[in-house]
């Protein structure tokens, strides 16, 4: 709630950005990724599909989202006193622990359904004892840490949930960047942000690997295993090198910061009709081309890596900025709400429509190479489940939230009442 006791309304456009994606991923992990594990060796069939195969790229509007949100945080803890008499690493830890906290019941929850539904599907003969092993030596990879190279070295629970490594990517990276914001701010973001963003964006596109990769790669060179899906290292792998995934997700958050401090200079400014109309034209050429890329990339424009990395930067920082007239459409208070909240379920729907995947392909049940499932026979029910899913997880997370804020609301009362009759 504000002073004035009006709840703050939330940039709904930019929700609606991070729900489409997430619906769309789903799209590119059942198209490629599961659709490539359907070859009969377990029993099921799946034709695969280039349906959403743009996603995985364009997945970094929630870097660059995450980026922005950071220095945010950051800017409006800076006028807290104590909080900045505190050191760097003390003020990174707290807000790092802010992110998993919020993220623990729903990366729980993934990882359990991992475990349940995905090992009876890629790994059928797998007995008690082999799944306890499993589970035991892929431990890190909780919170998707195969983003940072700590992989089992059977590969195994990589395909159980893979996609929570881009969660845990995010948490990693973000700790580092608001420790460098603590230390020295100006110095983070006027020569640190900028010249890196620059710096692994050419690496990125030289070295012609998927951005959201998570096999080990590294700066102008890979190694032989170059998929993220399985293999080992050989003996052409560097002694120097850092994950790939890793660098996916730095990138866009030093985008993030980078848009923060031109959308802060700039977000005063009072721009004409025409200026506006302007600003319309370049989100909606941008957005088109953008959205194109996400559902069906195999297009003439024949978009370019960097070229899509640019569009999502545009198109968030448009919508950061708020002048346009698509942006204001997309925050009008009658679809406020409604977008606000698809976006708030965004992460749920990332984080749990792996397992959910392979559970409806399980109802389906095996078939044979003539009756191979259709992607969309496979989307759509997955699409569903997952959003109802989220739906629900968020509602039982937030109760009991609620109900902790209440517990501490009348533990304060009490300690009030207390100190009044001493």
């Amino acid at each position: 709630m504000t002073k004035a006791g009006t709840v703050k309304k939330r940039n709904s456009a930019i929700e609606i950005w991070r729900f489409v994606i997430a619906v769309a991923i789903i799209g590119f992990h059942i198209g490629f990724i599961i659709a490539n594990t359907c070859n009969g060796s377990n029993g099921y069939y799946m034709d695969s599909s280039n349906w959403f195969f743009g996603s995985s790229e364009v997945l970094w509007i929630f870097t660059i989202t995450a980026g922005f949100f950071m220095v945010s945080h950051f800017k409006k803890r800076a006028k807290d006193k104590d909080y900045n008499s505190k050191s760097a690493s003390s003020r990174a830890w707290a807000y790092t622990w802010s992110r998993i906290k919020a993220l623990i019941p729903v990366l729980i929850i993934g990882y359990i359904l991992g475990v349940l539904i995905c090992t009876s599907f890629y790994y059928p003969d797998y007995n008690f004892q082999q799944v306890c092993t499993m589970v035991v030596n892929s431990f890190w990879e909780f919170l998707g840490f195969h983003a940072a190279g700590l992989r089992s070295a059977g590969n195994e629970f990589f395909n159980l949930n893979g996609p929570l490594w881009f969660i845990s990517a995010i948490i990693i990276v973000g700790y580092f960047l608001y420790w460098g914001l603590c230390k020295n701010e100006d110095f983070m973001s006027g020569i640190i942000a900028p010249f890196t963003f620059i710096f692994l964006g050419g690496w990125w596109c030289f070295t012609g690997t998927r951005a959201s990769q998570t096999a080990w790669s590294t700066i102008g060179a890979q190694t032989a295993s170059t998929n993220g899906t399985g293999g080992a290292a050989t003996d052409t792998t560097a002694i120097l090198g850092f994950n790939n995934g890793l660098l996916f997700v730095l990138m866009g958050m030093l985008a993030g910061i980078v848009l923060y401090y031109l959308i802060n200079r700039i977000k005063d400014h009072k721009f004409t009709s025409a200026g506006q109309w302007g600003l319309t034209l370049l989100y909606l050429i941008c957005g088109v081309l953008l959205l194109w890329y996400t559902i069906y990339p195999a297009t003439w424009f024949n978009l370019e890596r960097w070229t899509v990395a640019l569009l999502c930067i545009v198109v968030i920082g448009l919508t950061l900025l708020n002048k346009d007239k698509i942006t204001g459409l997309l925050n009008h208070e009658k679809v406020n709400d409604f977008f606000s909240y698809l976006g708030s379920i965004s992460l749920h729907i990332y984080m749990l429509h792996y397992p959910v995947a392979i559970f409806v392909l399980k109802l389906l049940g095996p078939n044979s190479a003539t009756s191979s499932y259709s992607f969309w026979t496979v989307f759509i029910p997955t699409v569903i489940l997952t959003i109802i899913f989220s739906m629900i997880l968020k509602s039982v997370m937030e109760m009991i939230e609620e109900s902790r804020q209440l517990e501490k609301a009348e533990e304060l009362e009490e300690k009030k009442k207390s100190k009044a009759k001493a």
